[in-house]
């Protein structure tokens, strides 16, 4: 009789969010960016077994003639090597750094505001003053500094989308937190002496993880811009690694003989950016309240 009673329960409480996930994929604005998000995703993940040129090696005759054709389908770069292939494993980079910079600054940030909007009190003043410090300074700026300094590398970026990220993630966090710390659910569980770890991370965190994965939808967006910005200003990643930012750069010096080899890589920067913020809009229409 326990288990039948407890059944229904279980299935009560999960019904809202299969609900939610349910509006997600009847929203066109999430469907649009899932599917630029997706195709960015397989091309980058078939790229090895894909019948492309090398994206490192130059093609020496193909620099004569640097459009289209039957062998290089977008044409060459100034070097020679293949547009359309550096595009592709371009976008392994991308979604690699983008994703792993910003999960690694969400689990800092999210740890952040837990802490603050639990505890509050002098914890939260020092935590929100050493936040306010870091966002007092231009976010681009802040990246500049960091890359220059410390080298352009994957790890590095990462380090630098914590750094800049972080406190921003913290403050929607700690919002977050101190309207659901007075819950019902969580005097429940302090009442059966669950510890702070497990109220933070089992009764807080899921309650927040809808505009948390909001969030991160949004800042993988603005990070991958930032990382072409970096390429542009040539603080991406070294050569000859595939850097869409560092594409367009490369691309200026010929801007009167071939002008759209700027144009594809900046393509390919827009369509997976408005990916992730289309989707960032769906999720946020479909975990409306």
């Amino acid at each position: 009789m326990a288990l039948e009673s407890t059944v229904p329960v279980m299935t009560a409480a999960k019904r809202p969010a299969r609900a939610k996930w349910r509006r997600v994929f009847r929203s066109k604005t999430a469907l649009v960016g899932l599917f630029l998000v997706s195709f960015w995703v397989v091309v980058a993940v078939l790229a090895p077994i894909l019948p492309l040129q090398s994206p490192t090696e130059p093609d020496v005759m193909a620099m004569a003639s640097p459009f289209p054709s039957a062998t290089h389908w977008l044409g060459v770069d100034i070097l020679g090597r293949d547009i359309l292939a550096r595009l592709i494993f371009g976008a392994r980079t991308v979604l690699l750094v983008a994703p792993l910079s910003v999960a690694v600054a969400m689990a800092v940030g999210i740890a952040m505001g837990m802490v603050a909007g639990y505890y509050g009190g002098w914890v939260d003043a020092l935590i929100s003053r050493f936040s306010d410090i870091i966002l007092a300074f231009p976010v681009l700026v802040l990246y500049v500094v960091l890359i220059a300094n410390i080298g352009p590398s994957i790890i590095n970026i990462v380090i630098a989308t914590t750094i800049a990220s972080a406190p921003g993630i913290g403050r929607i966090t700690r919002g977050l937190v101190l309207g659901l710390k007075q819950q019902e659910y969580v005097a429940a569980a302090k009442l059966r002496a669950e510890s702070t770890f497990y109220i933070m991370l089992v009764e807080l965190l899921p309650n927040c993880r809808g505009m948390l994965i909001v969030d991160a939808c949004l800042r993988i967006g603005y990070t991958i811009i930032t990382i072409g910005i970096l390429g542009f200003l040539g603080l991406g990643l070294p050569p000859p690694n595939p850097d869409w930012g560092g594409m367009v750069k490369e691309s200026t010096t010929v801007l009167n003989v071939w002008p759209f080899m700027s144009v594809e890589p900046s393509i390919a920067i827009v369509s997976l950016v408005l990916g992730f913020n289309l989707l960032a809009d769906g999720l946020r229409e479909a975990w409306k309240p």
